[in-house]
């Protein structure tokens, strides 16, 4: 398999590429946004060639297209907050393009990205795309392939003096009943990332229709009374292990108000197999929800149970979680032990030396001797808190 890397930067939002018979660029449609108003990233291949080249096919918004995309705005990963997996099964195909031609595909940044604020953002963009010429199977594991990839770097601005245009969000609103199901689910998804309040009675309409996949990202983005009542009501009415049930967990473990505090507790107690919910109810309950922690963690209801709630405790930001995670660190099951390093790591942003070389629980007693000397003084943080880990002393 040949790989051409292909690099280009933009300080006006364009990047222009040429090698080989199948060439990429990245561009941006303007250099200005106006808060609140979407931002779409273009990727467009060009056959320069004499033959038929098929390319790899997938949603652009998955993890398998090919596509890497940070904004400046984005956090940056530390040792205690890494970068998001990523993983999954996908759908792929692929995709026949004829001497001289081109396709455009377009991913709306504002959907994975937070560009609310007025200011400057770069962009760093990557595509890996492969492809072979028309007439070879294209997913014969025997077919020798070509990979085009193209890394740019663009720039673009967020004017605070900007105004949105509304008869363009009302174009969107209109493309809701489109006859075309693609454009139907890009209107649905760019109503939902930029979620403005004038839309609110509309997308609080997404909970019943094809676009329920965007509701909790527009209720929580939304983060309106009515919006926040609606992502707790679909919580309660989704299935467990859905996407929607687990978005609707995640955002309200983010809204940082403990009246939605009941609902993951139980939503945690009855799903504790599935780690989401319980790490979503340990961050928004911190020192509230360490009974159930406690609870779960000693359940025999399965190896699953124990090993999320200890590896939640970790998350709750609580200073009392230490001493318990100090004891399951104790633990000669390596699963508990693991987990409970893990756990302290995050709340204390510390790490034993030469830890990766050991058996976790032969770290306990540097654990335990700092935490005699240092506990009572030293800063415990919550998961969101990013930093680098400091060695115990």
């Amino acid at each position: 398999m040949a790989i051409r890397f292909v690099f280009a930067a933009s300080l006006i939002g364009w990047s222009a590429i040429a090698v080989g018979q199948i060439t990429g660029d990245f561009y941006l449609e303007k250099s200005t946004f106006a808060p609140g108003e979407p931002v779409f990233l273009y990727f467009r291949v060009a056959n320069d060639g004499g033959k038929a080249e098929n390319l790899h096919s997938a949603d652009p918004y998955s993890f398998c297209s090919g596509y890497e995309i940070s904004l400046s705005s984005d956090p940056k990963p530390t040792s205690s907050c890494p970068s998001p997996a990523i993983g999954g099964s996908c759908l792929s195909s692929s995709a026949s393009l004829k001497p001289g031609g081109k396709h455009v595909e377009r991913l709306l940044l504002n959907y994975d990205h937070k560009i609310d604020a007025p200011g400057e953002y770069s962009v760093e963009a990557t595509r890996q795309l492969s492809h072979a010429t028309e007439d070879v199977d294209f997913f014969s594991a025997a077919t020798p392939k070509d990979t085009l990839e193209v890394r740019t770097t663009l720039y673009f601005r967020v004017e605070d003096a900007a105004q949105t245009d509304s008869k363009s969000l009302q174009r969107w609103v209109g493309q809701l009943r489109s006859a075309d199901p693609m454009k139907r689910l890009e209107a649905a998804r760019t109503l939902a990332s930029l979620a403005p309040k004038s839309l609110e009675d509309t997308l609080l309409t997404f909970v019943d229709s094809e676009f329920q996949q965007f509701a909790p990202l527009a209720f929580h983005r939304l983060n309106t009374p009515r919006s926040m009542a609606a992502l707790a009501d679909l919580l309660k009415q989704t299935q467990p292990g859905t996407y929607e049930h687990m978005k609707s967990a995640d955002y309200l473990a983010d809204s940082n108000d403990l009246r939605w505090l009941p609902l993951l507790l139980e939503t945690a107690e009855r799903n504790a197999r599935i780690g989401n919910y319980v790490l979503d109810a340990a961050r928004l309950g911190g020192d509230k929800a360490l009974p159930t922690l406690i609870t779960l963690a000693g359940s025999t209801g399965g190896e699953f149970t124990r090993i999320n709630a200890i590896s939640a405790l970790g998350y709750t930001g609580s200073r009392a979680a230490v001493p318990i995670l100090l004891d399951y660190l104790r633990s000669r099951d390596t699963g508990i032990a693991e987990r409970a390093v893990y756990g302290l790591r995050l709340l204390t942003h510390r790490t034993a030396r030469d830890a990766d070389s050991e058996e976790p629980w032969s770290q306990y007693p540097i654990w335990a001797s700092w935490w005699v000397r240092d506990g009572s003084s030293a800063t415990i943080y919550k998961s969101e808190e990013c930093g680098d880990f400091v060695p115990l002393q």
